[in-house]
């Protein structure tokens, strides 16, 4: 059974990852294939971010089972959508709030079947 200390960790890894996503799009703003472009601020904190999550990710791996955990990954796409659209201007349609919430609906089913 997966710890609920696991479950708090990836969720910590999925909110650093999509920060760094967000960062990560942030810099391909001024994006060139040139080396000042990888001295860029936000790729390096973006990639620093990526690291961080993936080491919390085998943090949590080692308490939790796989079938659950993964899942719960997905949240990536929840907090990406909510900085896309506070910071970014993008616009999330009817189609794409239900997709979120179809995202919630199958982590909590996930979750549940390992309570259960």
């Amino acid at each position: 059974m997966t710890t609920f200390w696991s479950f708090g960790v990836l969720i910590a890894s999925t909110i650093l990852s999509s920060i760094g996503a967000f960062l990560f799009k942030v810099a391909s703003k001024d994006f060139r294939f040139r080396l000042a472009s990888l001295l860029n601020k936000e790729l390096i904190f973006g990639i620093g971010l990526y690291g961080i999550a993936a080491i919390l990710t085998i943090i949590a791996y080692k308490d939790g089972e796989l079938t659950v955990l993964v899942p719960l990954g997905s949240l990536n796409y929840l907090w990406a959508a909510f900085l896309a659209q506070r910071f970014l201007g993008e616009k999330m349609n009817a189609w794409k709030w239900r997709g979120v919430l179809f995202i919630i609906c199958g982590i909590a089913l996930v979750g549940l079947g390992d309570l259960l």
